[in-house]
């Protein structure tokens, strides 16, 4: 019985030091004492599109491997954190690659390529968006998403967070252009959710701010860009002719409501580029609203933390069982995008627009997804976008774009 004792008092001990292996929406391993945990995540996203566009027949019709992702994330004896993730789809590249002090919660350092809070539906993974893709708000002039710097964040109280970044300016994996003139951007970014404040059961109510400021920043990246349709067909727009140097600055507005089953979401952003020539304005909003038709709640997905409020991962009520088509969630989603840069003609000075290009363009979009369990989504997008003038040396002032997206991720 002694020798019985002592045996199960090492095994006890033993087991005390062994370290945790599981799955839950991902692989994790975990240190005996919880401090030290490693996550290996990964998405892959197939697309299809095709197209019906007036008088013109010059978009093909495309499956595309959108996204392939492969990462490590973590925390390294509890107040240190890491991500690291690579891009693997069309071109292999660093997506990802930050460093965290976390010694204080209200008050975190973020060092590396990261993803900037500025903007809802940038913070929002493209695994968890409400349409395939993201609205005209998404765009490079408009909405700063990842970059190299450095980034305080934090959240001072429940419900409320806020990030101040200080990056190169000019998109992932690019350090600045010119050491004796540009100068780094700035970005500020604040919102709460008054749902979680208040413990407001099942309900949603996220309001945030955007600031961004830039001065003598490089005039080829924002001329080297272009925007496309939400279809993610026709690119219609890009600035072209930069003179002088260039100072920018961009104010954004971001809004969602839910209750259980039903939500809205909207942002505004607007972009004024000051160069020796001229001032020009650029700005884009998007107004959502979806309905989960299974009955889960948009609160339970809502994720109010250090990196900002955002949308996240919706789990079906029951997972979808093939032998007898049950389970599953269902979302309807519809939505409106406008991308104005009227401002930019084809003969204003500083900024102008190609000839073949448009300065407006509007959309309307819904949408049907099937989320068979947490990992898996299928998605179908029928998108109608009007240009403000032919585009491309055509005719053609629209596109009806059929857009299909199926993904898994852990």
């Amino acid at each position: 019985e002694d020798e019985g004792a002592l045996l199960a008092k090492g095994r006890k001990a033993e087991k005390k030091n062994e370290g945790k292996v599981g799955f839950k929406n991902g692989f994790k391993l975990e240190s005996p004492d919880g401090e030290s945990n490693m996550k290996i995540s990964g998405r892959v996203q197939l697309d299809g599109r095709t197209f019906d566009n007036e008088a013109s027949d010059d978009i093909t019709d495309t499956w595309d491997i959108r996204r392939a992702y492969l990462g490590v994330s973590g925390t390294f004896n509890k107040y240190y954190g890491y991500k690291i993730n690579g891009s693997f789809g069309s071109s292999t590249t660093l997506d990802v690659a930050q460093f965290d002090l976390k010694y204080f919660k209200p008050a975190q350092l973020r060092f590396g390529q990261f993803k900037t809070p500025m903007s809802l539906e940038e913070r929002t993974s493209s695994r968890f968006i409400n349409f395939t893709e993201r609205s005209y708000v998404n765009n490079g002039i408009l909405t700063t998403a990842k970059q190299q710097g450095v980034m305080l964040f934090g959240t001072p109280m429940k419900g409320l967070n806020y990030g101040l970044a200080m990056v190169n300016g000019y998109g992932q994996n690019v350090d600045m252009a010119d050491a004796d003139d540009d100068g780094f951007k700035y970005i500020a970014h604040v919102d709460a959710d008054l749902a979680t404040m208040n413990k407001w059961k099942n309900k949603v109510f996220h309001v945030g701010f955007n600031y961004a400021t830039q001065d003598n920043a490089d005039i080829s990246i924002f001329a080297s860009g272009s925007q496309s349709s939400l279809g993610k067909g026709q690119s219609f727009f890009a600035l072209v002719d930069p003179t002088g140097e260039l100072d920018t600055s961009t104010f954004g507005l971001e809004f969602a409501g839910a209750n259980g089953p039903f939500k809205v979401q909207a942002e505004y952003a607007k972009t004024e580029l000051d160069t020796d020539a001229n001032n020009q304005d650029i700005n884009a909003y998007y107004l959502e609203a979806g309905w989960l038709i299974s009955g889960e709640s948009y609160a339970d997905s809502y994720k109010s933390s250090s990196d900002g409020g955002k949308f996240d991962r919706i789990k079906p009520a029951q997972a979808f069982n093939p032998t007898n088509f049950t389970g599953g969630a269902w979302e309807l989603m519809a939505g409106v995008s406008k991308f104005d840069a009227s401002d930019v003609t084809t003969t204003s000075a500083g900024f102008t627009r190609a000839a073949t290009d448009t300065s407006e363009a509007d959309s309307w979009r819904v949408g049907l997804k099937f989320i068979p369990d947490a990992n898996t989504r299928i998605l179908v997008n029928y998108i109608n976008t009007d240009f403000d003038t032919a585009i491309n040396s055509t005719t053609n002032k629209n596109e009806k774009a059929l857009n299909v997206r199926m993904q898994y991720d852990f």
